[in-house]
């Protein structure tokens, strides 16, 4: 059989597949179902993207602590990610506080562990609004979050760096809303598409993976 024959005699089985199994629109529950997921994507990646990564210093306050130990840098893995911290135990505090996500990379590690020792007198910045809760354990948190750190007068936390990690971060959340976009339109479509839902969120998933490649090496 020769190509030209192979391709005939697939269309003609293709024919045949498309005349036994009839396209059927997919029901009104699915489409809101569908419309639902793609809204709930789309305004949630939507906020990470556009929200303000900043910290006004009239959200943040100082704390003069005493640590009781040494820093402790902390690594561990959930799945394929890697996250690390740093662990400061204090006398005044029962429980940890941790320099961890971007305040961890924004933090200069070299003068860091050269200078923060066991038994120093430091200051730490923390959230205001999380003051009072400073030494309560809660099932979803054990941990006090730091976002700057002085020792006599030194800063070894850039908290501005810090907030364009965040920013350039958050950018990843539009490949998310680019998904959602795609969903969108496929709750509202009675008829057959002219590209099923499934090959058009592979095509933008494969373009994404490439893209972060592509960035990656950068």
């Amino acid at each position: 059989m020769t190509r030209q024959e192979k391709r005939q005699f697939n269309r003609e089985n293709q024919k045949k597949t498309s005349k036994l199994k009839p396209y059927k629109p997919i029901t009104k529950n699915d489409r809101i179902i569908i419309i639902s997921i793609a809204l709930v994507i789309i305004f949630s990646f939507l906020y990470v993207a556009l929200r303000d990564n900043s910290l006004p210093n009239n959200e943040l306050v100082s704390i003069n602590v005493t640590l009781k130990s040494s820093p402790k840098y902390d690594e561990y893995k959930i799945k394929s990610t890697t996250y690390r911290d740093i662990v400061l135990t204090t006398k005044e505090y029962n429980r940890e506080f941790k320099i961890t996500d971007m305040t961890y990379e924004a933090t200069d590690h070299e003068a860091f562990k050269s200078n923060i020792k066991s038994g120093d007198r430091i200051e730490l910045k923390v959230l205001k609004s999380e003051v009072s809760e400073l030494d309560e354990n809660s099932f979803w948190n054990d941990y006090n979050d730091v976002y700057g750190l002085t020792k006599n007068g030194r800063n070894f936390i850039d908290v501005e760096l810090r907030t364009e990690l965040k920013d350039s971060d958050s950018k990843w959340s539009y490949f998310f809303i680019a998904i959602g976009l795609i969903m969108l339109p496929y709750g509202f479509i009675k008829r057959k598409p002219l590209i099923s839902m499934d090959k058009a969120l592979t095509t933008i998933c494969v373009l994404g993976l490439i893209l972060i490649l592509i960035i990656n090496r950068t």
